[in-house]
C-alpha cells in the first residue's frame, strides 16, 4: 500500500503542491479530500462493485477516458508551469486557498485518478474473497484510509520543513518537467487503451 501509495501519479504531485505552495492546514485538507476519494474507491471495491465495472465495458471507457483528461491537463498544467516561475521563486509563504478548495482539490483529483481506482478495487477484490466477513472487509478499508491519512500527512508535514522544502525547492522545476511527460504519456497510453 505504501508504495502505491507514494509512486508517482497525481495524488502525490498534488501533496507536493500542497507542501510547497499552501500553508499546512491547507495540505491536511487536501489529504483529507484525497483521503475521502480514497474512501468511495475503497467501498467500491469492497463490495465488488469492481466486477460490474469490468463487465460493463462503457462504464468502464468512461472512467478511463475521464481519467486520461484529468491527466492529461495535470500534465500540460506542469510543463507550462516550466515557464511561469522561476526556480528560486521563495514559496514558503504559501499562496491563499480556502479551506473548501483545498479539500476539493484533492477530493476531485483522487476520484479521477484512476490509478488508485484501478489499484484499490483490484487490491481489495482480489484480497477478500467472496465470502469474507463483512468484518474483515470494513477492517481492510479502515487500515487502508488510516495509513493513508496517517503517512500522507506526516510527509506533507516533513515538507514543511525549511531544510527539506528547500532541497525540494531546488528540484521542483526538473520533478515537475519529468512528472509532466510521464502523466502525458500515461495519458496516451489510456487513450490507446480506449481504442482496444
Amino acid at each position: 500500500m505504501l508504495a502505491a501509495q507514494f509512486s508517482p501519479g497525481p495524488d502525490m504531485l498534488l501533496l507536493l503542491k500542497a507542501a510547497v505552495n499552501h500553508p499546512l492546514k491547507a495540505g491536511l485538507l487536501t489529504v483529507l479530500g484525497i483521503v475521502c476519494g480514497l474512501a468511495v474507491h475503497c467501498v467500491i471495491g469492497a463490495l465488488g462493485l469492481s466486477v460490474l465495472l469490468r463487465t460493463n465495458p462503457w462504464t468502464f471507457k468512461v472512467l478511463l477516458l475521464l481519467g486520461a483528461i484529468y491527466l492529461g491537463w495535470l500534465g500540460c498544467k506542469l510543463l507550462l508551469s516550466l515557464r511561469h516561475r522561476p526556480a528560486a521563486e521563495d514559496l514558503s509563504e504559501g499562496h491563499k486557498i480556502t479551506p473548501t478548495a483545498a479539500f476539493m482539490q484533492g477530493l476531485v483529483t483522487n476520484l479521477t485518478n484512476v490509478k488508485a481506482f484501478l489499484f484499490l478495487t483490484s487490491f481489495l477484490t482480489a484480497g477478500l474473497r467472496d465470502d469474507a466477513s463483512s468484518q474483515r472487509r470494513w477492517l481492510l478499508v479502515g487500515i487502508i484510509l488510516g495509513q493513508a491519512l496517517v503517512f500522507w500527512s506526516l510527509f506533507l508535514w516533513l515538507l514543511k520543513r525549511p531544510p527539506l522544502l528547500a532541497a525540494y525547492q531546488r528540484l521542483e522545476r526538473p520533478l515537475n518537467a519529468v512528472f509532466g511527460i510521464l502523466l502525458l504519456g500515461l495519458t496516451t497510453q489510456m487513450l490507446l487503451a480506449l481504442r482496444d
